[in-house]
């Protein structure tokens, strides 16, 4: 086992036979003396770690030019002429198409005076986009089996009264749709009039409490400056609000239907007159209740009373009764395909009087169903549970 000692520079003369100092040992020699200094090792280690850290900084936020590698881009065909399209004052930066012709070390990133994606948005969107046309004048619709005037009015976007004060037929009792009626479909919501002998713009215009210039400026109607009105001249009414007159209906005894003396009396609690779906709701151009059944399905009495109406029609409520509840309230029960009761007879809540049909004007099987009170209809949703 040989043991190794170190040597200054001075004393290699004295080395045996002459020998030269190893180069390396000298180093090794200074390396443990500066180890020994632990203070300064720390420090200088510090300095190293922070100078690190601020080059790692610098690379993060360094321009991208500085960061990525060499790109092999593909070709880019030149803009022609007719595509620029860039704004005033703008500087648009793309790829430039001579890129690619580049040696190996100069395929960067370069400006170039049109942006790569106007050629691709001009080859996918049209130069032009249609417009939709806004029809100005009245077109004419047929009813259909199952249509109901709201659900007509509602699939050309217009509100359940336009469709009435457009078609007169329907403006006393919109519940007389029948299949195979033409209707006529207003462009705008608001009233459809049909001039008369003596009426003027002004007239017109403040029956349905809109500005006359309402009625001449609308396209639809066609109406030049200072020319006359016409007898039966159509106009369309934008916004107009047709005069409004309460609907009352009176279904008493009569002395062929005479109250019976044992009547029950009703107890002001109604029942829904038939399982169903409800089709159309009480609404302004419709003063009662819509439900949808099987034809045939059985209907019952909301609530006790007597049979005071009993009407067979191929029009209008078709196969009809009333029940007069002696408190005030009646109930209409209307396009029946069959009776159950007869006229005058006393009838307790829950009674079967008749069977769901489609008879009368109806675009499908289903009750018309009405509350009465005091000669008024009234939303019968308010009254059943």
């Amino acid at each position: 086992m040989s043991t190794q000692t170190w040597l200054s520079p001075g004393a290699a003369a004295s080395l045996p036979g002459g020998q030269e100092p190893v180069p390396w040992q000298g180093l090794a020699r200074r390396l443990a003396l500066y180890s020994a200094d632990l203070p300064s090792v720390s420090r200088q280690s510090g300095h190293l770690v922070v100078l690190l850290l601020l080059f790692g900084a610098l690379w993060l936020v360094s321009p991208l030019s500085l960061q990525s590698p060499r790109l092999a881009l593909p070709d880019v065909p030149a803009p022609e002429s007719g595509d620029r399209t860039e704004a005033a004052g703008s500087e648009p930066v793309a790829l430039s198409a001579d890129a690619t012709t580049a040696s190996a070390h100069t395929q960067y990133l370069e400006r170039s005076a049109v942006p790569l994606t106007v050629r691709a948005v001009r080859e996918v969107l049209p130069v032009s986009m249609p417009q939709r046309q806004v029809r100005t004048s009245v077109i004419v619709y047929t009813v259909q089996a199952g249509d109901t005037p709201l659900g007509i009015a509602e699939r050309f976007g217009l509100k359940g009264t336009s469709l009435l004060w457009a078609n007169p037929a329907l403006a006393d009792n919109p519940d007389f749709l029948r299949i195979g009626q033409q209707l006529n479909i207003l462009p705008v919501d608001g009233a459809y009039h049909i001039v008369t002998r003596g009426e003027t713009i002004q007239s017109i215009a403040s029956t349905y409490k809109v500005d006359p210039s309402v009625i001449t400026g609308y396209a639809g109607n066609g109406l030049t400056e200072g020319a006359p009105l016409e007898v039966g001249q159509a106009l369309i009414i934008p916004g107009g609000v047709k005069p409004y007159v309460p609907k009352r209906t009176v279904a008493t005894t009569t002395a062929n239907v005479p109250a019976p003396r044992d009547a029950a009396v009703g107890s002001g609690r109604f029942a829904w007159p038939m399982s169903g779906r409800i089709t159309q709701r009480f609404w302004t151009g419709h003063n009662g209740l819509d439900i949808a059944a099987k034809q045939g399905t059985p209907i019952v009495a909301s609530d006790s009373g007597y049979v005071a109406v009993l009407q067979s029609s191929r029009t209008g409520y078709g196969n009809m009764i009333v029940i007069d509840h002696g408190n005030g309230y009646q109930t209409r029960y209307a396009h029946l395909s069959a009776f159950y009761v007869e006229a005058g007879q006393s009838v307790n809540r829950g009674d079967t009087i008749g069977l769901c049909g489609s008879t009368g004007n109806s675009t499908g099987p289903h009750v018309h169903f009405e509350v009465i009170v005091n000669g008024v209809r009234r939303d019968p949703l308010s009254y059943l549970p």
